[in-house]
């Protein structure tokens, strides 16, 4: 496997950032627990697998789980946290979405996986905030 978590996490940051209009992305060796710009975006490996294949020589496939948080606001009214949440999931599907040809995110060996999102209350301290997690399951090689 030549493609490295690094390359991969610092990718999709940059990545979504620029596209999504996110205020603020961090990938994981810059996370911070305080949530002082909003909406942010963290980006980090969450855990990884590797599968071995015999078809007249070994080979290994490689697998990652990369996870995005997405910290919307801080939760007040539900109604209004709503809809901001969805429509910057909207924004963020859409780019992931657009992932198709090329290298993903720019970076060779990387395919997709399959992906999916759900809604989450992320707690920080004495604060909650409105959110969503995406589980992105990328093919390493």
């Amino acid at each position: 496997m030549s493609v490295t978590l690094t390359a991969i996490c610092d990718a999709i940051t940059a990545h979504l950032e620029d596209a999504t209009g996110i205020a603020r992305a961090q990938s994981y060796d810059e996370l911070t627990e305080g949530m002082n710009t909003l909406p942010t975006i963290q980006v980090y490996p969450q855990s990884g697998s590797t599968e071995q294949v015999t078809f007249r020589q070994v080979v290994r496939k490689h697998a990652a789980l990369i996870h995005v948080d997405l910290y919307a606001m801080q939760r007040s009214d539900l109604a209004g946290n709503m809809g901001k949440l969805v429509e910057l999931i909207d924004a963020i599907q859409t780019e992931l979405e657009k992932e198709n040809e090329g290298p993903l995110f720019g970076v060779s060996g990387v395919q997709w996986g399959p992906w999916r999102w759900e809604r989450v209350t992320f707690d920080a301290g004495q604060v909650q905030y409105v959110g969503a997690r995406f589980y992105l399951d990328l093919k390493l090689y």
